[in-house]
């Protein structure tokens, strides 16, 4: 069987990574002198400002300079750059992936703009970067277990840092632009963050929120990945989880409470999208008068708006039932994704002002809900378990201790 000599392996990685910098200095270079038709009246120290102010360009470079710590690191220190920025990176790149494809490419006449090279470097910096990084997690993480709490009490918010400075430095230099006159498509790198243009303030809070739930979300989701991988990797060892050491726990009230706030939210948004399609289908009518979140849907797409909700809130409120499911079953995840699955609610609330105020507090209650460690006689506690009455990691591992044989006295 072929395998690489270690030397060989990393002059391939290197000459990969010198090619990516080469088509990263290419990109930027065409981005200056032969930019997109939008960006033609740009002067050239305007439209290099404007290259550098994509969360795409950004995240990019921020890969390419992971892959070359992590090549470096693993040559001559034998090591690999911290779990926390490799997660870091990974929610930064899906993040360029997720909105582009999902948001801003599916805009009309989005894709009109492109030439034959700016689809490849769509498809490189939107799809094979992310992939490749993603990958690149999946294959070098799983070598310990990283509990949920010790995420959002230490780091949670080290890498929410980033994504919070970009969104307000963009908001800033778009206003500050806006000022000096500037040509409005020009603003800012996203339509979504044009807070001057229709959809205005709301439109620029909802985008935030969501950008920002959906940061939250992928951290626990490749955290909940790295756990997966650790266990199947481990399973051959000594390794005590599950129902002795959830017997422990102890479901916290405000979980509950914040359980039961999101069953009644979830069920009524889902009765109300039901309510609406059966009106339509009633009345034969295709302009039917309703609005999402206060802001009324245009006459003829009304239909697809609601079946389209209605979709959404079965998906929703399925997926807080198993996750409140879990939660009773004092699993650590299933409280914290249902406590998102209910911040998202907020985008897609029938239940004007009152539907995201109690989504918003469901989420926050099952969020802060921690779980409790039993100490009675029937549950003793345990140094490895708990630490001022809160859980710390629930996953323990034993060591086998072999059993000899007392040896006989010499006579």
């Amino acid at each position: 069987m072929f395998k690489w000599n270690d030397k060989v392996h990393f002059y391939v990685r290197l000459a990969a990574l010198i090619a990516l910098s080469l088509f990263l200095i290419v990109d930027v270079t065409l981005a200056t002198y032969d930019p997109q038709p939008q960006f033609r009246m740009l002067s050239y120290t305007e439209r290099i400002s404007n290259y550098y102010s994509f969360f795409t360009t950004q995240t990019n470079y921020l890969v390419a300079f992971y892959f070359f710590l992590y090549l470096f690191d693993s040559k001559f220190k034998n090591t690999k750059p911290h779990f926390v920025i490799r997660l870091g990176v990974t929610t930064y790149i899906t993040i360029t992936m997720l909105v582009f494809w999902l948001g801003l490419f599916t805009q009309k006449g989005q894709a009109e703009q492109y030439n034959t090279y700016r689809w490849v470097a769509t498809v490189v910096l939107h799809l094979v970067m992310p992939i490749t990084m993603i990958i690149n997690y999946v294959l070098t993480t799983g070598e310990y277990y990283y509990p949920y709490e010790k995420h959002h009490k230490s780091f949670l918010w080290l890498i929410m840092i980033y994504m919070v400075a970009y969104l307000i430095i963009i908001v800033i230099r778009g206003t500050y632009r806006h000022l000096e006159g500037k040509p409005e498509h020009t603003l800012f790198p996203y339509f979504f963050l044009n807070y001057f243009g229709p959809g205005g303030i709301p439109l620029l809070l909802s985008s935030i929120i969501m950008i920002c739930t959906l940061a939250v979300a992928l951290q626990y989701f490749y955290i909940w990945v790295n756990n997966m991988l650790y266990v199947k990797m481990h399973h051959k060892e000594p390794f005590v989880k599950t129902k002795l050491e959830r017997s422990r726990l102890q479901v916290s009230k405000l979980c509950l409470t914040g359980g039961i706030i999101g069953l009644i939210t979830t069920t009524i948004n889902f009765l109300i999208s039901m309510v609406l399609l059966l009106l339509l289908v009633v009345f034969d009518s295709d302009d039917l008068d309703v609005s999402l979140e206060g802001v009324p849907i245009p006459g003829g797409h009304s239909t697809m708006a609601i079946v389209a909700a209605l979709v959404v809130s079965v998906f929703l409120i399925t997926a807080f039932i198993i996750c409140f499911v879990l939660a009773m079953q004092r699993r650590i995840g299933g409280r914290i994704a249902g406590g998102i699955v209910l911040i998202m609610l907020i985008f897609v609330s029938w239940i004007w002002i009152i539907g995201p105020i109690f989504s918003i507090i469901g989420g926050i209650l099952m969020l802060a809900g921690k779980e409790k460690v039993r100490s009675d006689r029937l549950f003793p506690t345990s140094p490895a378990l708990m630490h001022n009455n809160e859980i710390i990691d629930v996953k323990v591992k034993t060591k086998k201790v072999k059993k000899t044989k007392p040896k006989s006295a010499k006579t």
